[in-house]
């Protein structure tokens, strides 16, 4: 009877906390702003790759298109024209260590990492369904 109590408990505890630490659809438009906007657009229409010119002043670049730093890399593809299938899909790749070749791949996979340590865990499947319903086919 003790052994089937704290069985019983024991799931109990582990659903709540899995409940618990699951994130909202909200929680990833709240990342999605804060973090994933700065490269993939605030719509996810994407960011295009800008010239670097050393010695630009970072007040001119932004009205010539222009970076004012070397190694400015803030880009990213447009998000809004995938399907909520392709974009989990997406994601479930970025965390795989087949890309370490692709430049962009691995600067993405490093930013999912410092993204997760600060916000916690995203989940492929709410992300995608918070861009996918928020900018992409099934906007309202």
């Amino acid at each position: 009877m003790k052994k089937a109590s704290l069985f019983m408990i024991g799931i109990a505890s582990l659903v709540v906390s899995n409940v618990c630490s699951a994130q909202t659809t909200q929680e990833m438009g709240d990342i999605y702003v804060n973090r994933c906007a700065n490269c993939h657009g605030a719509t996810a229409n994407g960011v295009p790759q800008i010239k670097e010119e050393p010695g630009v002043k970072s007040e001119e670049a932004g009205t010539h298109g222009i970076a004012s730093q070397e190694k400015t890399n803030i880009y990213g593809p447009a998000l809004n024209t995938l399907t909520k299938e392709e974009l989990v899909d997406k994601l479930v790749d970025l965390r795989s260590k087949g890309f370490e070749s692709h430049y962009y791949d691995s600067v993405m996979r490093e930013n999912l990492k410092n993204i997760e340590e600060r916000e916690g865990k995203v989940s492929d499947e709410k992300m995608a369904e918070y861009i996918y319903n928020t900018f992409g086919e099934g906007a309202e």
